[in-house]
């Protein structure tokens, strides 16, 4: 079938315990959601009476063949005070400083990467990431805010690939996913509704965040992160942290074992993300 040119489709990757998801295999394999997903497909297009959103999801299925997950949150009663400690644009050489911080506090946190940033030291950053427990996420290939919003296809272009790399450095695809930026932006609102439920349809879990220590914004200082994320996070309900572990965010690494005394001092307990319900900024 022509409609069959998926590789693979994706677990999440891992849980606290580092595991790593399943082992998808030798490449001509599929896992069932791709395959159910094609034969879907295939039937619509059998018939006369095609809608033109139907042609759409046929069109996508063949034309970014690595871009699927199975994302379902994980069933476990989460404490009452409970962070999701997440970091994004790494790996980077900041990032093995704060994987030696978290390591210290026995603290998990969810990292969504940059596909362009897994050059071959990165890779091993983050693969060293999966194996002390915490989670890798798919952030962006590239991060070009004017390039990967510009459609649709442009953007799922960018994640295709952002996939494939995923699949053969790690194998699987993660379910959890950011959009660069967030799901509300100048850039992103004139397609967001369709990129969601374009992302949604192909298993993967949007998380943005609801507590920000503006560490990528402007020029901030170590003062500046800390209040940033100590006067907001109170009344939040499982509050998701925003910081960053890209090449120039130094700051945040110095910063950080401050943060984690200070919430663990609070009561607070970490978990990574597939244990929490996708969250997105209200729109």
């Amino acid at each position: 079938m022509a409609l069959l040119l998926a590789n693979f489709a994706a677990l999440g990757l891992a849980e606290k315990n580092g595991g790593r998801g399943s082992d998808m295999g030798q490449t001509g394999v599929l896992s069932e959601n791709v395959l159910s997903e094609n034969l879907a497909a295939e039937e619509r297009t059998s018939g006369n009476n095609r809608s033109g959103r139907e042609e759409d999801f046929v069109s996508k299925t063949e034309a970014y063949p690595y871009l699927y997950a199975k994302g379902n949150v994980s069933e476990q009663e989460l404490p009452e005070k409970v962070v999701f400690l997440t970091f994004d644009d790494g790996p980077s050489r900041n990032t093995v400083k704060i994987l030696d911080t978290l390591k210290q506090y026995n603290v998990l946190a969810t990292f969504f990467l940059i596909g362009e940033n897994l050059t071959e030291s990165g890779t091993e950053i983050a693969k060293r990431a999966l194996a002390e427990g915490h989670m890798l996420g798919m952030h962006t290939e590239t991060h070009q805010y004017d390039k990967i919003y510009r459609s649709v296809d442009s953007f799922l272009t960018d994640y295709d690939k952002l996939a494939a790399r995923f699949t053969e450095e790690f194998g699987t695809c993660p379910a959890v996913f950011r959009f660069p930026g967030g799901s509300y932006s100048a850039y992103i609102n004139p397609i967001k509704k369709e990129l969601k439920e374009e992302m949604e349809r192909r298993g993967f879990l949007c998380y943005d965040w609801n507590v920000s220590g503006e560490d990528s914004v402007g020029t901030p200082t170590a003062a500046s992160i800390k209040k940033n994320i100590f006067d907001t996070i109170a009344g939040q309900k499982q509050p998701i942290i925003l910081l960053h572990d890209s090449p120039c965010s130094n700051l945040t690494a110095e910063v950080l074992p401050e943060i984690l005394d200070r919430l663990l001092a609070e009561g607070y307990e970490f978990r990574t993300l597939q244990y929490r319900e996708p969250y997105q900024f209200p729109w």
